[in-house]
Order: C-alpha cells, then structure tokens, then sequence
C-alpha cells in the first residue's frame, strides 16, 4: 500500500484471516495475560474492538490518567511475576505514559507498553499529536518498535514478549500505525500444549552457577567470623526465598535484604535483621557495616542500600551472584563474583554444605539480632503515642495488631516511607515500593492492579498527601472495577520530606513545601468510595479496622505531626548531609 496517501479500502479476509489488532490481542491471550489496563483514544479503537471480542480470556480495565494507566499495570505485573501489559492512544496519552514506564524499568518489572499511532501516511509532516515516540521509549525500555507491515503483527508481540521476561525483565514498547490494525493477515495457530502454558515457560532465564564459584563462595562463608546475607530482588525473581531461610539456618548467618527482597526471610524470623539502607533499619545497618563477608542475592548494592556506598566495611570480602554479569562489581570490588540465577546457586551451595556435613550452630547471633532491635524498637517507639497530632509510628503499631498476617502493602514515596517500612512483613509479595525510580504518583494506582491480581488479599497503601493527590482520581476507577483497597494517609498537609529538609538544611526558609488542606472524606465519597478522618489517636484503630473490612475503597485520613522524624541515627543525617 502506497504510504504517502491514505487507503481507500481494505483488502477482503479469507476465512483464514483475520485483522492485524486482532493478531495483537490473541498474541496476549497466547502469552496468559489476564488483563490489559488502557485510556481510550480513537487510534486504539480497533485494538479495543478486538479485545471486546474476546473480553471473557482479558479483562479491559479503563484508567483515568496515563501514568496510572502503567502503574497499574506495573503493579499487576508485581503481583503475578506475569508480563502487565497498557495500551495508550498517540501524542499526549502515550507520553504520560513514561514516567510509569520508567519506573517499571528500573525495578525490572516486565512490562509490555502498547501504543496505537496516527496513519502512516501523515507521520513525518508535524500533524496533530505526532510524537517520536519510539525514539523517547527506546530511552526507558529494553525495546521500542513500531510495526511497518501489518504481517509482522505476531511476530512483534512474540518479541517483546520474550524481551520483557529475558535475562533481566524490563518495560518494552510496540507502536502500531492506526491504517494497519483493520488490515488482514493470515491467521497463526500456536499449539499451547507444546509448552504448557503461556509462552514465558519454554523461554529459560535461568542461569546455573559454575561449580568452582560455588565452591570458593562456600570457603569464603565458612572462613567469616561475621557473615551476613543480602536477599534482593533476585531472590524473589527466582522465588528462593525458602532458600535463603535453609541456608541462614545451617550457617547461622543473618539475613537482611532490599527493598525488593523483603520477605525473601520472615522479618520476625531469629535471624532476619530487616530492610537495610536508607529507607531500613538501623538493625540491619549495623549488621551490614559489623560483616566481614557479604554475600549478596541479587542486591546490586546501590545507594539507597548502601547509605551512599558507606555501610560496607572496606576490608568486608564480597560474593556478589548476579543474572546480569553487568552487574558483578559494578559498584563493589568482589571475592567472588557469580553468574547466576539466585535459586540455581543456592541449591547448589546448599547441596555442597548437605553433602560435607557443614553446620554451625551459634545462638549468639540470634541473641544479638534481638538486643539490636529492642535497642532499635525503643528508640522508634520513643515518643508519646497519645499525643495529638497522632504521631506516624502509632500508624505502624496499630496496623501490626489489627491487620490480616498476609496483607500486602504498596508504599508511596516520601517522609513516610521511612515509617511504613517498619511494618513487618512475611512473604515476598506482601511489600512493594517503586524503589528504583521512588517515584510518587506510583503506589496507589499500582495498589489497584496489584488487588486486580490477588482479589481474595486485602491490599493497605501507606502513602502521603502529597503522593496520594497526584493521582487521587483513581478512586473511582477502583470503585467501578471493585478494587477494594485501604488507603492510609499520613497527613501532613504538606510536601513533608522537603518541609524537613528546608528546616534542617535551609535555616526554615519554607517555599514550596507547604500545600493546602484537601478534604479527603468528601472526596473519597464522590467518587463512591468511603473516608474517614482520624485527628486523636483513641480513634486510629476502630478507623483501621473498618476500613480493612469493608469491601469498597476507603480512605483513612490521618492527621500525623509533621516535625516527627522516622530515624533519629547518624545514618539518616548522613545520607541527607544534614
């Protein structure tokens, strides 16, 4: 078809034809995607009609802004360890897009972005919402394509597939001409029992350690005096968190782990030390800082973990085991450096120590990782908790009584992070946080596609006012798909983060930082869901209580003192330079 006018018409379909917007979305069903989210744009209509005919293998769920639009699907992804995928019209809607997408990226979340265009023949001529897109997305994902013919429809969707849950995972994105979605192509059968399921299980990612790293890594953990684990995403990638625990246990060592490790070891578990880093625990810094060897699970040992790189003892030695090789010594000089997918080396290391007889039994380190978090537990809980305004850690006391052992969390981005994090949890998909970019916006919306995934899971989303009014809009989104969540405000009335770094860092000059109130409660009731607002802190966990049980969205305002730090250590002070 000639590109530089438009088609008078399409091409008649034999029966063994169909569109290429159809191809598209039985390449999703062939995959096992469940769910697509999207905002509906004229571009996209056949890939919608498409979907509408197949809408009991898919669910469609429409989002009210973009950035949300890849959040949720982000958040789906997490829940499922499946590819999420989000459709966006051209121009506008697809540029919101990025910020979510970048986010997905960074938290090597596989994601699949598709984006439907303008007509061939007016791109290139600076029309009407054109967008390069494909040169902004080829920035934030491992691929961007755009789709030439309408015969390569499959073929590009199989790809991306493959590319999103590959080595490792990460965004993709596929653009889509609107003239050749309606366009005929022939129809391909892919027989799933070839397989046995969707089409990441013949795809392998999983990469066997060599047997000498193996064996020089358990040398080195033998030979420590104050070993320590660090479980990171790596270790739920490869879901060997029941691992992790075998092997703390037979060496007696401790496990602390990243943001996207949590739950790789039960945090009341004797020898879990918690989150370390920034946004952790000063139990499992010191345990860090104290490590004479360190081995790390996928942890890429960046800043935010690592208090700027200062945490690591430089005489500790380190085993760093990897996916990407890129990463092994990256940022640390290592012992040993192995290529590996975490679940692969652990069952190989924990074969070894079964078959030599190693153990080591040592109470003292259990007993050690409880002094610390007392010490720590008092020094966070050092505050009156029946004062008014409520002070946030009360926040964490009553949701630790009240809600269900299984509730997953989504955090949003700010002061209050430091505080939700405390919050113990017991499986590796009951914490998520948008760590790499730590980006606000995020976590409500992924909140929803996190509940689309697990439905039968109650889903809490500790988030500021700051954060949670960037993309308040979604409330009704969740109350017209029935995405029951919990979202417990720490209000401040204020961007807090910043208002305490202006305090600490700028002698008190506030600009920017202070914003105004916002009635959440009428909010929240416009757009069908509840609200509640909690001023003293008698009324925090009827308020909770409620909340967590009802089967509608609802938001629990809390009013928090905004001058009340979450850590008072030289760690915090140290990474903000106060």
């Amino acid at each position: 078809m000639d590109t530089a006018t438009p088609a008078a018409s399409l091409a008649p379909r034999t029966s063994n034809q169909q569109s290429a917007a159809e191809a598209i979305i039985d390449a999703l069903v062939e995959e096992g995607v469940k769910a697509v989210f999207g905002m509906t744009g004229d571009t996209v209509l056949p890939l919608l009609d498409a979907l509408y005919g197949r809408s009991t293998k898919i669910r469609y769920v429409t989002t009210k802004f973009e950035m949300s639009t890849a959040a949720m699907a982000d958040g789906y992804s997490r829940a499922t360890g499946e590819i999420g995928c989000a459709l966006f019209h051209v121009g506008p809607s697809v540029s919101n897009a990025v910020l979510g997408t970048w986010s997905a990226q960074k938290d090597n979340v596989p994601l699949l972005i598709l984006s439907a265009n303008l007509d061939r023949f007016r791109l290139g001529r600076d029309i009407w919402h054109e967008f390069d897109v494909n040169g902004v997305f080829s920035r934030f994902t491992k691929r961007s394509d755009q789709m030439i013919e309408a015969k390569d429809a499959r073929r590009l969707m199989r790809t991306a597939m493959q590319v999103a849950k590959s080595g490792l995972p990460g965004a993709v994105h596929i653009d889509f001409p609107k003239d050749l979605l309606p366009q005929p192509v022939d129809v391909e059968t892919f027989d799933l029992s070839l397989r046995g399921g969707a089409h990441s299980d013949y795809v392998s990612n999983a990469t066997r350690p060599d047997a000498e790293a193996v064996d020089r890594a358990l040398a080195l953990l033998q030979s420590a005096k104050r070993p320590i684990i660090i479980a990171g995403r790596g270790v739920t990638w490869s879901r060997a968190s029941k691992l992790v625990v075998r092997l703390a246990e037979a060496l007696s060592i401790p496990v602390i782990t990243t943001e996207m490790g949590r739950g790789s070891i039960p945090e009341h578990h004797p020898l879990s030390g918690g989150l370390v880093g920034h946004f952790g625990l000063s139990t499992a810094n010191s345990l860090l800082t104290d490590a004479d060897v360190v081995l790390g699970l996928g942890c890429q040992f960046r800043n935010v973990n690592t208090l700027n790189w200062q945490l690591i003892n430089p005489d500790a030695r380190i085993i760093q085991v990897e996916p990407d090789p890129l990463e092994i010594g990256r940022q640390y000089a290592v012992a040993v450096g192995v290529h590996a997918d975490a679940g692969l080396f652990l069952k190989d290391l924990l074969e070894r120590i079964a078959g030599k007889g190693i153990k080591r039994a040592d109470p003292a380190i259990a007993q050690d990782i409880a002094r610390r978090k007392k010490d720590e537990k008092a020094r966070y809980y050092d505050a009156d908790l029946e004062s008014t305004p409520i002070k946030p850690q009360l926040i964490t006391k009553v949701l630790e009584k009240i809600a269900p052992r299984d509730a997953i969390y989504v955090v949003g981005s700010g002061h209050h992070t430091h505080f939700a994090n405390y919050i113990q949890v017991s499986e590796p998909d009951q914490y998520h946080w948008c760590v790499g970019s730590g980006t606000m916006a995020w976590a409500f919306p992924a909140a929803l596609g996190i509940k689309l995934a697990r439905p039968d899971r109650k889903v809490i989303v500790p988030i500021g006012d700051g954060d949670f009014g960037m993309n308040a809009q979604e409330i009704e989104t969740s109350v017209r798909e029935k995405l029951p969540v919990t979202v417990v405000i720490y209000n401040d009335v204020s961007f807090g983060a910043l208002r305490i770094f202006q305090k600490m860092q700028h002698a008190g000059r506030y600009i920017g930082s202070n914003v105004g109130e916002t009635d959440w409660v009428k909010l929240a009731e416009a757009y069908g869901a509840n609200g509640v607002r909690v001023d003293r802190p008698a009324d925090l966990e009827g308020a909770l209580k409620r909340a967590i049980a009802s089967d509608v969205t609802t938001i629990v305002d809390v009013r928090i003192d905004p001058w009340e730090l979450a850590h008072r250590t030289p760690e915090f002070k140290e990474f903000h330079r106060f």
